[in-house]
């Protein structure tokens, strides 16, 4: 194929170039190139490269260059899949996957074997077919490319690839399929922002890694002389003696309880093991929900450095135009300011399970994108127990896959880890059941059944007002009720707290430390309502816990946040049914509630609880049917595989948009502002993205989710800017009670 440098693909970049730079992206990945080399081979036509060259200077107005570049706006892919069959003789797995890359590179991947189907009943019956023939066969002469264009030998491939299709039907492919499709939207996407070849991050250096595992020594070292912690020491010690024998694993399991430092532990275990591996690019930690990832994410910061660790999940970024749009948008659709952390451009990140698992099983381009970014890294899953049951044995199959294909490393964590050893292949369990046996009881689980109303609930807490007292509902609607209840009744309204995800990211941190230190003064005692943010990497430590009914592991990990240093001979942790009759927002197959409330009634102590879970994990992992995400891997149905994923993992909650709290007047405006400055005062791309991270990393300590519908009782200047609604400073928030003080909307169910 020989392309003339008179072409180009973007408004003033040389064809040539832009499909070099695609090219050298992986190296000697002769399927890349080929993907690579065809993609956009259909932008030589006429009337594409009259459609790129148009420039808003040569007409009137900007109105005027729109309706001209609308006459001429044209597809590609279609052309150059076309052409790239055509253009192949031998017409494999690899063809296969290469063609739909190419055909899908702007879109996402389909059900292959029904895309089939469908595409061909439509493409006969297609007014245009004719002129897209004839325009591949111009492409062809200008690329010097001998092929016969016929369709209808275009038509017999498929009609026999659809009644034989079962051949292509495995595993192997749909990795096949995975990653000639990351490859190519990923290069080609960062070349268009970058002029360049996609580099990946380099390799974490030993030098580096023996500096941050001496950082956490030290503040190890530091904790241990403020408060000397023996049980955390030889918790340590076991797990990497455990460790050291067993190096060849590539996946770990740490089943502990609550206290025992994971988040310390889980880095320092990664980074010993990129440390023996040496060919660690990444280390990424999962937490199952975005209010818990600040804290997590503020330690690795205090070890990896505050510019090194990217925080990413929907809050943190903006929202992007949809990946199906013309090449009008590519500039704006791939901006500068979002696609490095969209990429994941670190060695350190700290993400969410939504973000990590449909990298696993999305279909969609922007979730592919980071598809090559888990290779050759370590995965820190923290807090497993979240996963919902039906999802755990294909998880732990994909963790399999993935680990042998992608050389991951998997460190899997839980106070209450589920059973998930059967379906884990190369693991070993670094923990001990000891981690369980306490010199004390520090709580006990009392379940009562007459606390299924607030005012009950209510009176119950105010009982124990004279010590610190923490209560877990399951919805912000619920806990806004209560927190406001016992607000009227309570004397010291300072010492009354509310903690939801109503509350900005800053505030709850704020608040959270605000907490701690009431709670080590211990002068006056507090009442903290909270929903079950607090159930994850957050250390604080209360009298007596109330805990509204929720799967086991749930209620275990509020129970850890009562008597945590076990200074109270032994502390109630009472467990009361659903308010107002609403389980949300828990599947019903992980509530299991007659045999839970079976093993509640008999009063557990904290030394039981060990042998309560096993056996309680043991008997649920046999009446719990499992999504077999597998088959849909297998047929190579991307799309549905990812729905029925989605289905089951999380509820659905489509109402909801982000909304950015200003503290004060203009505060995103400046945002804005500074973020163009510095765009627009430096000529090197990369170092302008370097200096505004800092800043795009604020948006997420100020942005909350919220539903739509609570966005329309606002009756102030509200406005919707990059996928986001900006609320000014207004009696609509404030820190301690959160956002819309006076909720009126149940429906807003979750955390």
């Amino acid at each position: 194929m020989e392309i003339s440098d008179q072409f180009n693909s973007h408004p003033k970049k040389p064809y040539n170039s832009h499909i070099g730079n695609i090219n050298n992206s992986f190296g000697d990945d002769l399927d890349h190139i080929e993907t690579s080399s065809y993609h956009d081979i259909a932008k030589l036509a006429d009337k594409f490269q009259t459609y790129i060259s148009l420039e808003t200077k040569d007409f009137e107005s900007k109105e005027e260059f729109k309706k001209a570049r609308e006459k001429l706006k044209t597809t590609h892919t279609l052309e150059s899949a076309f052409i790239y069959f055509f253009a192949k003789e031998n017409k494999n797995i690899n063809f296969l996957a290469n063609f739909f890359s190419i055909l899908k590179h702007h879109s996402d991947l389909p059900d292959i074997l029904e895309f089939i189907k469908g595409y061909l009943s439509v493409i006969n019956f297609k007014d245009s077919i004719n002129q897209k023939v004839q325009t591949s066969q111009d492409i062809c002469k200008i690329a010097k490319i001998d092929a016969n264009i016929n369709i209808r030998s275009f038509m017999k491939y498929f009609l026999a690839l659809e009644r034989n299709f079962k051949q292509f039907q495995n595993l192997d492919n749909f990795f096949i399929f995975k990653k000639r499709y990351s490859r190519l939207i990923l290069a080609d996407k960062f070349e268009a922002i970058f002029s360049k070849p996609y580099s990946n991050v380099d390799i974490l250096s030993k030098e580096k890694i023996d500096f941050y595992l001496y950082k956490i020594s030290q503040i190890i070292n530091e904790k241990q002389k403020k408060d000397a912690n023996n049980y955390k020491t030889k918790a340590r010690e076991v797990i990497f003696k455990n460790f050291k024998n067993n190096t060849e694993k590539d996946k770990f399991l740490i089943k502990a309880p609550t206290g025992i430092g994971k988040t310390f532990l889980a880095l320092s275990l990664a980074l010993e093991i990129s440390k023996i591996k040496g060919n660690k690019r990444r280390i990424i930690t999962a937490i199952p929900f975005t209010s818990i990832i600040d804290q997590t994410h503020d330690v690795y910061e205090n070890v990896i450095g505050k510019d090194s660790v990217l925080k990413y999940h929907h809050l943190t970024k903006y929202t992007q135009k949809s990946i199906n749009c013309s090449e009008e948008d590519e500039k704006e659709q791939f901006s500068q300011k979002i696609f490095l952390a969209d990429i994941w451009q670190e060695n350190f990140i700290v993400t969410t399970f939504n973000q990590l698992f449909y990298i696993f099983f999305s279909n969609h381009n922007r979730d592919n994108l980071k598809l090559e970014t888990l290779r050759d890294s370590v995965i820190i899953i923290d807090e497993i127990q979240n996963i919902p049951r039906v999802l755990l044995k294909p998880i732990s199959i994909a963790f399999n896959e993935f680990a042998k294909r992608y050389n991951i490393h998997f460190i899997i964590m839980s106070a209450t880890m589920p059973h998930i050893q059967a379906e884990l292949e190369n693991f070993t369990e670094l923990s001990v059941p000891e981690f369980y046996s306490q010199k004390q009881d520090r709580y006990k689980l009392i379940y009562k059944s007459n606390l299924s109303d607030f005012e009950n609930l209510k009176d119950e807490i105010l009982k124990n007002k004279n010590r610190n007292v923490l209560c877990v509902v399951n919805t912000i609607f619920k806990a806004k009720k209560l927190y406001e209840m016992i607000k009227k009744e309570i004397e010291n309204k300072a010492n009354i707290y509310l903690l939801t995800t109503h509350q900005i990211p800053l505030h709850r941190i704020e608040l959270i430390n605000e907490i701690r230190l009431k709670l080590r003064n211990d002068k006056d005692k507090i009442i903290l309502i909270s929903t079950q943010l607090i159930e994850a990497g957050v250390d604080l430590g209360f009298d007596v816990g109330f805990r509204e009914f929720a799967p086991f592991g749930a209620i275990i990990q509020t129970a850890g946040r009562v008597n945590r240093e076990g200074v109270n001979k032994i502390s109630d942790v009472i467990v009361f049914d659903y308010l107002d009759n609403s389980s949300l927002p828990y599947h019903n197959t992980d509530l299991q509630e007659k045999k839970m409330k079976e093993i509640l009634s008999n009063n557990i102590k904290e030394s039981q609880i060990y042998d309560v879970l096993e056996g309680y994990f043991n008997d649920t992992k046999y009446e719990t049917t499992s999504i077999n995400l597998l088959d849909y891997a297998k047929n190579l149905d991307f799309q549905t595989l990812f729905t029925k994923f989605n289905c089951n993992f999380m509820p659905n909650q489509p109402w909801k948009v982000s909304l950015f709290i200003e503290q004060e007047e203009g505060q995103f405006n400046k945002f804005l502002e500074n973020r163009e400055t510095i765009l627009q005062a430096y000529d090197d791309k990369f170092e302008a993205i370097a200096r505004i991270k800092d800043l795009e990393k604020d948006l997420g300590l100020y942005t909350i989710s919220v539903s739509e519908k609570l966005i329309s009782q606002i009756k102030c200047n509200i406005r919707e800017m990059f996928g986001r609604y900006i609320l000014p400073p207004s009696d609509f928030y404030n820190k301690k009670d959160g956002f819309l003080p006076e909720l009126t909307i149940i429906e807003e169910a979750f955390m």
